[in-house]
């Protein structure tokens, strides 16, 4: 198997080699029912195993992490194997080996850190059967103990700021009074240091006549520990927190004496400061009904003109070549459609036929030139609907277990959980509803493809543009579902 020089892009080849040939037989794979509790710093097993407690040491094993696109241990043919390890994980993991003969699949990592925290994946094949499970990781750290410090006077009291650090996940702050009753805070900042550790600076206001003492609080809920420091604050402070009573008694005696002057410039200034704020309300109005209708035009103006140049009138008929589907790909007789078959279909194995990847090229290649063409999907278009569209070169390696990116001759759009364009790393485009219908245009000039929403003329992506060398380009079809049918529309492009 190939991987890219960036573990991080490994997007397209979050799926397994035979999660894609689709084994009709598959391993029973168990990981923990509740979530793996570590401390940070501290060294952890995730538990994984096979029920049937099979020898599992001739089988390859994956653990990885957000749905096999991050590999965090490889194991292959008896050996580990590093080359395409996340490298934050470099020299941290070991496969608990001892058990592999009894079908025990736990990997051990030293020194757990923050990022470490979240879901796992436990996956084994052979050449005939894949199986996976999951194992949830929650890294916690308690912190310091809480430093307490008077900030200044303000909002009528006392501002008292609680400190403390080295926390995982962020803490949760508690001041309480002497009574036991909360107090608000008035400010907080949670910050991460290098290490990814929690600071906490929270602020509250304490108020009252006496000595008090006062309470901070800061609990791990995920370890269900705290620390909590308290602090004494003497009469004297609260006194001092007042100074505005002696302002107030001169405030007052000033506006005895001036209370008639005082009204008349008053009531000038609210006048003349009204009018002056009516007329510059009704300027901004009307500068901003002008900039938005000035905007409305030249973004209608813009769209037009890129719909235009974009959409060709007579767009290209593509239809489906027999030649490079995969063996679970039904084709239509007419060859302007795809599903994906109940069984692997008894196809000669040729060159240019796709056998791992469940994909299909076009017929047509192009060179130079504009061209655009309309695919639909049909039937379940999202949920754990796998599909995808897009450009390939001639070329794209059909045998293989590449990735699929520009970089590997593949630029194109698929759903699995979200629709995705499939740069490197991937971009997940948030469109609601999914499109049914997509324009794929290719600018073999401009090295540019771009996805268009048919259904209302929106831009879905572009790809950077790149330089195509005079590459024959094929459209490009993936399935990998069997609720899902891809076909290919033969209309003209009606802008919006």
């Amino acid at each position: 198997m190939r991987f890219p020089a960036s573990p991080r892009g490994l997007l397209s080849c979050l799926v397994t080699l035979h999660l894609l040939r689709l084994g009709s037989d598959g391993f029973t794979v168990e990981g923990p029912v509740y979530p793996i509790v570590a401390i940070v710093g501290q060294d952890i097993v995730l538990p994984c195993h096979l029920p049937s407690q099979e020898d599992a040491r001739s089988f390859e094993i994956q653990w990885t992490r957000h749905h096999f696109s991050e590999i965090v241990h490889h194991y292959r043919n008896g050996e580990d194997q590093y080359g395409a390890q996340l490298k934050e994980y470099h020299g941290r993991t070991e496969l608990v080996k001892d058990g592999l003969s009894t079908g025990n699949l736990d990997l051990r990592i030293r020194g757990v850190r923050p990022s470490d925290d979240g879901q796992y994946f436990c996956t084994v094949q052979d050449a005939a059967s894949f199986g996976e499970a999951t194992v949830e990781l929650e890294v916690a750290a308690t912190g310091s103990v809480p430093q307490l410090s008077l900030e200044a006077y303000g909002d009528g009291g006392v501002r008292v700021l609680c400190r403390s650090a080295g926390w995982y996940p962020q803490p949760q702050v508690l001041w309480q009074d002497p009574s036991g009753q909360h107090l608000t805070s008035v400010a907080q900042r949670r910050s991460p240091d290098e290490r990814g550790l929690f600071g906490i600076e929270d602020v509250t206001v304490v108020t009252g006549n006496g000595a008090r003492t006062f309470s901070c609080v800061v609990r791990n809920s995920r370890l269900n520990q705290e620390r909590e420091s308290s602090l004494r604050i003497s009469a004297p402070f609260f006194h001092n927190a007042h100074p505005w009573m002696v302002a107030l008694g001169v405030l007052l005696v000033l506006l005895v004496a001036f209370t008639g002057l005082s009204a008349y410039l008053w009531r000038r200034k609210v006048v003349q400061s009204r009018e002056l704020e009516q007329r510059d309300e009704e300027l901004e109005q009307r500068d901003a009904a002008l900039e938005q209708r000035d905007a409305a035009l030249e973004q209608r103006d813009t769209e037009l003109a890129w719909r235009k140049f974009l959409l060709p009138e007579y767009p290209d008929v593509v239809t489906l070549d027999p030649n490079t589907a995969h063996s679970r790909l039904v084709l239509s007789p007419d060859g302007r459609s795809v599903s994906l078959g109940t069984s692997q279909q008894d196809l000669p194995d040729l060159p240019e036929r796709f056998s791992n990847w469940c994909c299909v090229l076009g017929q047509e290649g192009f060179r130079d030139g504009r061209h655009c063409w309309e695919v639909e999907v049909v039937g379940k278009v999202g949920g754990d609907a796998w599909w995808g569209v897009g450009v390939a070169k001639e070329s794209v390696d059909k045998k293989g277990y590449g990735c699929l990116s520009p970089e590997d001759g593949v630029w194109a759009l698929w759903h699995w959980k979200n629709l995705e364009s499939l740069t490197n790393p991937p971009t997940v485009l948030f469109v609601s509803p999914l499109p049914r219908r997509i324009w794929v245009c290719l600018d073999c000039t401009q090295g540019l493809v771009t996805f268009i929403n048919a259904e209302n003329g929106a831009e879905l992506f572009t790809f950077p543009p790149t330089s195509l060398s005079g590459a024959r380009l094929r459209p490009w079809f993936w399935l990998q579902t069997a609720n899902t049918t891809l076909r290919l529309r033969g209309s003209s492009p009606q802008p919006v």
